[in-house]
């Protein structure tokens, strides 16, 4: 069962370039704070003059609960007043958080089989899920098919490989150079799709089109749940 949301303060400890404008955040993790893979936090920072979509945005936490010294979130650093501020924050610096929040969460009581589909950020819950996975040794069969547009946008590529194994495995789709996730890559990479648990996060578009397309395979809605990235 998920703990209630708290607020905290924390200070950023560490800053990560991971592609041209995408960026991993390392945060203090308070000793109490407690979450489940796949779960988010909500951020408030000091904005002088803030843009229409205020002071606040949520991030999943990339970091999996193993990972007892820091929160990890990752983000595109694009041109909103938010976004701006958060990049240009010291280490050090402090920051105001609440949570954690969502559903959309790894329960390790069920041990069928995974199967995640994710569109360019929304890789980081899985991320979360899959480093779990490996610290508790849980024997419960993970499979993520990753969509990034090119080579150069893919993150945790050497991370998530070196996670992979017979059980936990992990595919790349470049939608420039071999086409999006469709029915035939599905099929090719996932055996018994029906009776497996889908999971599906990443931009709106991309999420309600891989919920389409399970559902022409024949997957039931409650073997589905999705989290879309509305805003990066």
């Amino acid at each position: 069962m998920s703990n209630p949301p708290q607020s905290f303060i924390s200070r950023l400890i560490r800053k990560e370039q991971l592609t041209q404008d995408t960026y991993s955040l390392y945060f203090g993790r308070p000793q109490a704070f407690e979450f489940i893979p796949g779960q988010y936090i909500k951020m408030i920072l000091n904005i002088d003059n803030p843009d229409e979509r205020g002071t606040s945005r949520f991030f999943t936490i990339a970091a999996s609960p193993t990972e007892r010294d820091h929160l990890m979130i990752v983000t595109r650093i694009l041109q909103s007043s938010f976004k701006k501020t958060l990049g240009n924050l010291s280490i050090g610096a402090e920051i105001q958080m609440r949570g954690p929040h969502g559903a959309f969460v790894l329960d390790e009581k069920d041990i069928r089989k995974r199967v995640y589909l994710a569109g360019g950020i929304g890789i980081t819950p899985a991320r979360s899920m899959l480093v779990y996975l490996r610290d508790k040794n849980l024997p419960i069969p993970f499979t993520l098919m990753a969509s990034f547009s090119n080579k150069d946008e893919i993150i945790f590529q050497d991370e998530l490989t070196s996670l992979s194994n017979d059980a936990r495995r992990i595919i790349y789709v470049i939608t420039s150079e071999e086409g999006r996730i469709d029915e035939e890559k599905i099929k090719k990479n996932i055996p018994d799709i029906l009776n497996s648990l889908f999971n599906i996060s990443g931009p709106p578009g991309f999420v309600s089109a891989m919920e389409q397309l399970v559902k022409s395979i024949g997957v039931a809605e409650e073997n589905i749940k999705t989290e879309d990235f509305p805003g990066y």
